[in-house]
């Protein structure tokens, strides 16, 4: 009715458009329209070119993509069982160390050294002028520690004096950033009493604990090697956020088993720790280590790259680069 009110003869074929007639026998017959009609494609390909899987790239041989080369990730415990770590960038943030740990000594060691005896304060005075000593003619430090430092008369130095002396040594080597094994000792000490009285808390990314699960389940030994003393690194991990990690660890090694600029350095941390050095993955965020690990043989020297650490040269880009410990977690 609608379409005899539009003038439409029902009755009329469409000229163009899919329809459908009844032949006589009332079978349904489609009849060609001058648009094309879209079909669906059901032809097989040739085997040849036929493909299990999904994607059809199951049957694809990747083996070139994954050959190791020096720049490709470790992983524990296929590619080796030792794990040996540098804290801070790489457990720990630099700013924990820098804004937190370092202020407390500056503000602190006053009150600290009062409570000192001759005898305690003694050691302490020469071991921080070994360091002083030790250091190259001409370096800041040096140079800042004989502005400041009292004149010393011949005769031994009196408490006060050797107060003023111990605080001169301290401030002109933390000023330009010396890692010297007497001052760390001293550090480790005042950050101890910090510790113990819960007014400071040591800094750990939160990928560290997983990782360190995952060692522990795969029978990875992780060991520790900072220039902050052994007892700072125990302390630290033993009042961290997370709680006393101290459990997970092997072996802690410090500035009193050579510089971890030297390549002997990790030489003898691997004869300590019964391994060959090309046993040991090493990870840390400072190029000149890594460079001395490559060189002592260690068999993956690794850049760990965290918020807040230095930018990599070319030299650092050499090395495979860690954003998170965890990459270094896998047994395939």
């Amino acid at each position: 009715i609608k379409m005899k009110s539009m003038g439409i003869d029902p009755a009329a074929v469409p000229k163009e458009g899919t329809y459908r007639v009844d032949d006589e026998g009332g079978e349904e017959k489609k009849e060609d329209s001058s648009r094309p009609v879209k079909r669906m494609r059901t032809e097989k390909k040739d085997s040849a070119d036929a493909t299990d899987g999904f994607n059809a790239e199951a049957d694809l041989n990747n083996a070139a993509d994954l050959e190791k080369d020096t720049k490709s990730i470790p992983l524990l415990p296929r590619d080796a069982k030792v794990l040996l770590l540098d804290i801070e960038g790489c457990t720990t943030a630099i700013s924990f160390v820098k804004n937190v740990l370092f202020p407390f000594v500056l503000s602190n060691i006053d009150l600290y050294l009062a409570k000192r005896t001759s005898q305690e304060l003694g050691p302490i005075l020469k071991s921080l002028q070994e360091d002083i000593e030790k250091l190259e003619d001409g370096h800041d430090a040096k140079e800042e520690s004989k502005k400041v430092t009292p004149v010393v008369p011949d005769c031994t130095p009196n408490d006060d004096l050797m107060r003023d002396m111990i605080k001169s040594f301290v401030k002109a080597m933390m000023k330009f950033d010396v890692k010297a094994t007497g001052l760390k000792s001293l550090q480790g000490k005042m950050w101890k009493s910090g510790y113990a009285s819960g007014e400071l808390k040591g800094h750990i990314y939160s990928d560290f604990v997983p990782m360190l699960n995952w060692c522990k389940s795969n029978g990875v030994s992780v060991n520790i090697y900072s220039s902050g003393s052994i007892g700072a690194q125990k302390l630290l991990f033993k009042h961290t956020t997370d709680g006393d990690l101290t459990s997970f660890f092997n072996s802690h090694f410090d500035t009193t088993t050579g510089s971890k600029k030297e390549h002997k350095s990790y030489e003898k941390i691997a004869e300590d720790l019964g391994v060959k050095p090309g046993e040991i993955v090493f990870a840390s965020d400072a190029e000149a280590e890594l460079v001395a690990a490559r060189k002592a043989g260690i068999g993956f020297p690794v850049m760990s790259v965290r918020p807040g650490n230095a930018p990599l040269t070319n030299v650092g880009k050499e090395f495979p680069i860690i954003y998170s410990l965890l990459q270094l977690c896998g047994s395939d």
